[in-house]
């Protein structure tokens, strides 16, 4: 099983490189204007898809209710499995950014888009940290949707997630801009984010699209932490609910 799981691994890894520089002309075209970020979503969207099919895996989006992704918010999710990101992309439209770790930049991948369009963060540094969460507000008031993971990094221990970090809130509550928390079900169980080391299996990933938390009503001095709190409840206790099923 453990020799399955890590050809799997290494299939859909390989899988999902090769797609990328097969598509690379179009992603480069798509990276180098703001004004084709929705084309770019469309594309990262084909590409991920495309990579789920042939690496034989699944998926399957429960929505609490209808979501209009025309309208600008900041989508919140938990993290502990190398498809999460790959998954988002499938599940949403329209114009968005990613915020992640400035190790991203050397990704042989994604540096592509933390280069142009996504925006790096070094969390070792307070003053490249400010310039970085200024950029993404810039971004969020200019009307792109921000996709981060407030854990800050894959949580080992999945289904157990890591403490919120309070930037995605911040920037929902002073943009003004809605919270859309997501729920990633089941991508730990068929790739942890210790992956290289356990490798992945084939199957079908499941996701919750919870409803937007409108954030006007946590601008007083302990809303940002009372916003936290509950988008922390309400994945965890869909995920934990899931987990002991």
């Amino acid at each position: 099983m453990k020799i399955i799981r890590k050809l799997h691994f290494v299939w859909y890894m390989f899988i999902v490189a090769l797609l990328f520089f097969m598509l690379y002309p179009l992603f480069y075209y798509a990276t180098r204007k703001r004004e084709r970020n929705v084309f770019l979503g469309k594309l990262r969207k084909f590409w991920c898809k495309l990579g789920f099919r042939i690496g034989l895996y699944g998926y399957h989006f429960e929505y609490e209710e209808p979501i209009d992704f025309t309208k600008t918010m900041v989508l919140v999710a938990n993290h502990s499995s190398y498809l999460d990101t790959p998954l988002i992309c499938v599940g949403i439209a329209g114009n968005y950014h990613f915020m992640g770790k400035i190790e991203l930049l050397k990704h042989p991948v994604l540096k592509l888009f933390f280069k142009t369009v996504d925006v790096p963060v070094d969390r070792d540094s307070k003053i490249a940290s400010y310039r970085a969460l200024k950029k993404v507000e810039e971004n969020v008031k200019s009307g792109q949707s921000l996709i981060l993971y407030p854990e800050g990094t894959m949580s080992l221990v999945a289904p157990q997630m890591g403490e919120f970090k309070s930037g995605a809130f911040k920037i929902a509550i002073d943009c003004n801009v809605p919270i859309l928390p997501v729920t990633f079900l089941n991508n730990y169980e068929l790739m942890p984010g210790n992956g290289k080391q356990k490798g992945s299996l084939p199957g079908t990933m499941k996701v919750f699209v919870h409803k937007p938390i409108d954030t006007a009503a946590y601008k007083d001095a302990e809303g940002l932490e009372r916003l936290s709190s509950e988008v922390f409840n309400i994945i965890n206790q869909k995920l934990q609910s899931y987990a002991n099923r």
